[in-house]
């Protein structure tokens, strides 16, 4: 009861003073100071340049070799796919162009067979010429008739002929199994690729921001594995339409971040994206800074300056 009434006396002081306080004829001065209009958003850090590394086959994850935080160097492999099948395949592929150049060589026994032909069709060619000269000269001097004559002219003409058939058939041969060995390569070079798809590396040196898949664990092609970033920090504010107006680029604003309350980190304000995010309902804004002691941060907020 005592602490009670002591409550009340000093509140009752306390008026009657402030009531006296009331009475009394004071003087307002009033003093000139600017007012900072401050603008509020929230947002993220990144670096600048950050991609995916996905899959670009089907597999069963054989080999793993990062984590996160690692860093890596271009073309650094990153994973490895089961690849078995693919491997068969391009072995396959490797037998049937070896046997396509051997085919397509002027030893292979198809184009032997045709020159074989094209020599004895020469022979004959040359026999029937002199066989033809000789009997146009007996027609000449009426030593042979005409019939014969003309037999012999028809028998050079048909084996010149053949000689020609032979001749284009044998380009021909030649030209399909060139053709068949220039698929052949290309089914090689084809699988080839396909099997370093199984072969995942880095596209460019950075750091190991996540990673998104287990060893032994499948994956789909377009799957995506980690994630990797380099170049310098940047920050993503999301700003509201209603004050997207107070933002310029160069603006330096103050980035207060929770797991450093006592610190005010500065950075400027570099691009302001013109289209409106339907997602964040916001501006995107990006601000570029020297340095922070995080990588990305769960709440942020923006003071422009």
């Amino acid at each position: 009861m005592k602490s009670f009434w002591l409550i009340i006396a000093a509140f009752s002081a306390t008026s009657i003073l402030a009531l006296s306080a009331c009475q009394r004829n004071e003087t307002a001065i009033p003093v000139r100071k600017n007012i900072e209009d401050a603008v509020f958003a929230s947002g993220y850090t990144e670096q600048e340049n950050i991609y995916t590394v996905s899959s670009t086959a089907d597999g069963i994850i054989r080999v793993l070799r990062i984590n996160e935080a690692d860093q890596v160097k271009k073309n650094d492999l990153i994973a490895v796919l089961d690849h078995d099948v693919q491997n068969n395949q391009l072995e396959d592929a490797q037998v049937v162009y070896a046997n396509a150049v051997h085919n397509s060589s002027p030893d292979s026994p198809q184009l032997q067979q045709i020159q074989t032909q094209i020599k004895q069709a020469q022979q004959q060619v040359e026999f029937d010429k002199e066989n033809y000269l000789r009997y146009k000269e007996l027609w000449g001097k009426k030593s042979v008739s005409k019939l014969d004559f003309e037999k012999t002219d028809l028998q050079y003409q048909a084996s010149q002929s053949n000689l020609q058939a032979l001749q284009k058939q044998y380009q021909d041969a030649q030209n399909a199994l060139k053709l068949s060995e220039d698929r052949s390569r290309v089914q090689v070079s084809t699988q080839r690729a396909l099997l370093n798809d199984y072969d995942l590396s880095a596209g460019v040196s950075g750091q190991v921001i996540n990673v998104f898949k287990k060893q032994g664990e499948l994956v789909r092609r377009g799957e995506a594995i980690a994630r990797i970033g380099s170049g310098n920090f940047i920050i993503r504010l999301f700003v509201s339409e209603d004050d997207i107006t107070k933002v310029n680029v160069g603006q330096l604003v103050g980035i207060s971040i929770n797991t450093y309350p006592d610190r005010t980190f500065q950075a400027t304000v570099t691009k302001i994206f013109p289209g409106f995010d339907p997602v964040e309902q916001s501006y995107i804004v990006e601000a570029r800074f020297d340095e922070l002691p995080e990588r990305r941060f769960q709440a942020l907020s923006c003071r422009p300056t």
